[in-house]
């Protein structure tokens, strides 16, 4: 069902052009002190690329650069873009691919870093322990995990909807109606759940934007998380 979702959304519309501040603030903390020569020698994969502005930015950036999106649409959009700004990927399909984060399709061991913005949030409390492990396998020693998890008491929440821990089925109102099942975390679940799956939690910050002259809001944890 959520596969349909998103194929839909990709299909018919356009969805980011530019990357995430604070993914971009994540980057440039941890990897701008390198020479662009050598970001080649850092692997980034990207859970959920949507149609590549992320992907965009680690191209630019000099990062050896990996993704996967549930979408088929939008891993074509991704390209058809890419290629329009001149990054012309002959192992494209060895890079990205279309599949699901409870099962990642590639290596153990291959990435130093693994980054998410909003997409785990996507799965159930339960099937976040799932995505957790992979992430850990896929991750090399030391390896940094970056995430972008909205929250619980942001808007859209429903607890009269929930079909596991703090999962709302099919999100009825705000921006992010209309995607699917979406899990508002508590921040200390999502802590604890990324520790007990051997991660140790380097930064935890909140970033809340506000709605309707400050009447609604978005919270959301942005995490950052080493592979112990």
């Amino acid at each position: 069902m959520k596969n349909l979702i998103w194929e839909e959304i990709h299909k018919n519309r356009e969805w980011g052009k530019y990357p995430n501040e604070e993914l971009v603030r994540f980057i440039g903390k941890n990897f701008f002190s390198l020479p662009i020569a050598k970001r080649k020698n850092i692997k980034i994969l990207e859970l959920g690329t949507g149609q590549g502005a992320n992907v965009w930015f680690f191209l630019k950036e000099g990062f050896d650069t990996y993704g996967i999106d549930i979408s088929p649409s939008a891993i074509m959009k991704m390209r058809m873009r890419l290629e329009r700004e001149g990054f012309i990927l002959n192992d494209f399909q060895k890079r990205f691919k279309v599949g699901d984060i409870r099962k990642i399709p590639f290596e153990k061991e291959m990435f130093n870093v693994v980054v998410d913005v909003g997409t785990i949030s996507y799965v159930s409390y339960t099937e976040h322990k799932t995505v957790f492990k992979e992430i850990w396998r896929i991750l090399k020693p030391k390896g940094l995990f970056f995430s972008l998890h909205i929250l619980k008491d942001s808007w859209g929440y429903d607890e009269n909807t929930l079909i596991d821990k703090d999962t709302v089925e099919n999100v009825k109102e705000g921006p992010l109606a209309n995607q699917g099942n979406i899990y508002f975390a508590n921040y200390r679940d999502l802590i604890e759940m990324l520790q007990t799956n051997g991660f140790e939690i380097l930064e935890a910050e909140t970033l809340i934007r506000t709605y309707q002259n400050g009447v609604k809001k978005l919270s959301w944890a942005i995490l950052v998380a080493q592979k112990s």
